[in-house]
């Protein structure tokens, strides 16, 4: 007679889903659907599977925690605390409170302390801090942990009375207590109390080096960030990325890339972070063959090619003049917001190619993308290069009527640009006279140049007049009044502009000229290729 099967026989499918890596859930349901074991068994079973999936799969997790009235079977104080964290995970915070209400039901609270810090972290992820602070206070004997998850959820939002008041009442404190606190003070902008509480560290940690260094950077504190690097015992990408970034916002490329230099010999890896720096730093340099070697290290190293590293190569190859690889980075955009499109417009009107330019912007309206100023900056110069002044004024009066963009002093510069290159020299006089800033060199300085263009003295001296008054150092200004002189032969005008000019200069010490340390620089780029 053949053997019966056994009704245990389920449970071995169990054990095999449980013995890989990522156990199925579907898998789970069904073998213990099918099993008629001991109560206490399925619960060990449904624990260990609920505790592997936690981490990886919290949504499998809860589902099988779901599962347990069907079989039946409840959780107990080895179930609750992952559960809680899948929860936490994923922002559950209605699951959650009955989590919790479970919890209360089963005993388990106050005194299960695993269960009772989960439920303290679970409210602080859910930025429920009144439930957190409650459940905190309801502990009969917290330990660190209990605090520490309280603690970082306000130091993730930058709380500092709250978190204050909690690294104080700590019976004890871990690495992450300090930690926290120094993140509390970084996020608050409050970088004296960030570095005092650093300093009176028992020890210290990677961490603890990598959150001041990156709050110093986000202040354009680099040379105080700088300091604080080259103390730090070991130093990780973080801290390393946090540099590199720091040194090309702060309107430092060199410096970037220098760092980046010293990272590859140190035998690190960049990441899309760190390349984000290294992009931005390669386009303030505006070297063409500098932007190609920066976009094919970063093919080469396979780097993650994520909205921010192409929004960053869109801005480097725009400015570098290399308008297919902008187009290319572009392309790869899913979804693009307003900022790698005001990068695309910015590059390409600069460079000339304004009718494209202004393609890509009506491709920008066409999809509902809000423009901002800086984009309006790029429309504007895009219609100057193109020489569609109409087209530009029309742009001009839309800025405010259509978006509410205040016009700045910038936007005045390029119309006054616009107007000059198109010889309507009055009008741009008339603009720059209205000015409610008042007048701007950079306006001032594209008239005196359409002055030039079009041989209009008297405009060229009342505007250069201007311009020794806003800018007495600037070699350029009195050159060009000068050569406007010499170009109507007023022979005698022009040597006085450039006597005038010897007498507000001091004598300038030879020296090599930016173009050629933009050139040695590249060179040191190029022998890391």
């Amino acid at each position: 007679m053949a053997a019966q099967p056994s009704r245990m026989a389920p449970l071995d499918g169990v054990a095999r889903a449980l013995a890989s890596d990522h156990p199925p859930p579907a898998a789970l349901h069904a073998h213990l659907l099918r099993s008629e074991a001991a109560p206490t068994l399925v619960r060990s079973l449904l624990n260990s599977a609920i505790i592997r999936l936690s981490k990886p799969r919290p949504r499998a997790a809860l589902g099988l925690l779901l599962l347990m009235p069907r079989l039946p079977v409840s959780p107990d104080h080895f179930t609750l605390p992952f559960a809680l964290n899948a929860a936490a995970s994923l922002r559950l915070l209605p699951l959650g409170a009955s989590l919790h209400a479970v919890a209360v039901r089963l005993g388990l609270l106050p005194l299960r302390l695993p269960v009772a810090n989960a439920l303290v972290d679970l409210y602080a992820k859910c930025e429920d801090f009144r439930a957190a602070h409650a459940a905190l206070a309801d502990i009969p004997a917290p330990d660190a942990i209990s605090f520490n998850s309280l603690l970082c959820a306000h130091a993730r939002n930058g709380s500092v009375p709250p978190a204050e008041s909690l690294f104080t009442a700590m019976p004890s404190r871990t690495q992450v207590s300090w930690n926290a606190m120094v993140v509390v003070y970084v996020s608050s902008g409050d970088l004296a109390s960030a570095r005092r509480v650093f300093d009176e560290m028992p020890t210290r940690d990677t961490a603890s080096w990598s959150v001041l260094i990156v709050g110093y950077c986000k202040r354009g504190l680099v040379q105080c960030a700088h300091e604080l690097f080259d103390k730090m015992p070991a130093k990780n990408l973080v801290a390393w990325t946090a540099m590199i970034n720091g040194y090309a916002q702060t309107g430092r490329p060199k410096a970037a890339l220098a760092l980046f230099r010293e990272l590859e010999v140190a035998g690190l890896e960049p990441d899309a972070a760190t390349m984000v720096g290294v992009i931005s730093a390669a386009s303030q340099m505006g070297s063409t063959e500098m932007a190609l070697w920066v976009g094919a290290y970063v093919d080469r190293k396979k780097i993650e090619r994520n909205e921010k590293v192409l929004t960053a190569l869109v801005d480097m190859h725009a400015k570098c003049g290399n308008v297919e690889q902008a187009l290319s980075a572009f392309r790869e955009i899913a979804q693009p917001d307003a900022y790698p499109y005001t990068a695309l417009i910015s590059g390409l009107a600069t460079h000339g190619h304004g009718k494209l330019a202004l393609q890509v912007f009506g491709r920008m309206q066409a999809q509902d993308i809000w423009p901002d100023p800086i984009t309006f900056v790029g429309v504007l110069t895009a219609c100057s290069h193109a020489g569609l002044v109409d087209k530009g004024l029309e742009y001009w009066e839309a800025m405010v009527r259509d978006y509410g963009i205040e016009r700045r002093a910038d936007h005045y510069a390029c119309v006054v640009d616009m107007l000059g290159r198109a010889g309507r020299i009055k009008e741009a006089f008339e603009m720059v006279q209205t000015m409610p800033m008042g007048p701007h060199p950079g306006a001032l300085g594209a008239l005196l140049s359409a002055c030039k263009t079009y041989d209009n003295v008297e405009i060229a001296e009342i505007v250069a007049n201007k311009l020794f008054e806003l800018e007495p150092r600037n070699t350029g200004n009195y050159i060009l009044l000068s050569s406007i002189y010499a170009g109507k032969e007023l022979w005698e005008e022009a040597e006085r502009v450039r006597s005038l000019m010897k007498t507000k200069l001091p004598f300038k010490k030879p020296g090599s000229t930016w173009v050629e340390d933009r050139h040695r620089e590249h060179a040191k780029m190029s022998v890391m290729d």
